[in-house]
């Protein structure tokens, strides 16, 4: 019985909200940076960012002129470690600090995704230096000029 009663206190506490705050409402968030550009065709320009510590992850909105448009400009970003300095596109291989740590835009088979996350924080393993940073690329469309957003924020948690 002494268990059950256990058991019910913790659900209810972690995703209830019956007797302390729920999972989402223990959420917080909080802004990074918002950095804004415009990539040539077949242009790569990278963006160095400080990671945020005060979460365990950090999330990249991404968004570009033309993205909703079937003959708009197709943009992917990559994120690498900060020490990368010769990152080259998939499927070559990255390794080292110019491993890709995550991924937004266009991908292969055609979706579209618009965040991109970064790990470090929190219970994270990945190790980022002092003080953490990691590079952001922004990789052009083939033939299309655009320009282009994204909104950094830290979050913690990121999972209940």
């Amino acid at each position: 019985m002494l268990r059950a009663t256990i058991v019910l206190l913790v659900f209810c506490n972690t995703a209830c909200g019956i007797i302390g705050p729920s999972c989402v409402e223990r959420r917080q968030s909080g802004n990074v940076i918002s950095i804004s550009g415009q990539v040539h065709a077949g242009e790569i320009v990278s963006h160095r960012v400080a990671y945020a510590t005060e979460g365990s992850q950090n999330n990249a909105r991404f968004s570009w002129q033309g993205e909703a448009s079937p003959d708009g400009p197709r943009l992917a970003i990559y994120a690498t470690k900060a020490g990368c300095a010769n990152f080259t596109l998939p499927p070559h291989a990255n390794t080292g600090d110019c491993a890709v740590l995550a991924r937004a835009g266009q991908i292969e088979s055609g979706i579209v995704t618009d965040t991109l996350i970064v790990t470090h924080g929190r219970g994270n393993p990945e190790r980022f230096g002092t003080p953490p940073e990691y590079i952001i690329w922004v990789v052009g469309d083939p033939v299309q000029f655009t320009g282009y957003s994204l909104s950094i924020t830290w979050v913690y948690p990121f999972n209940c």
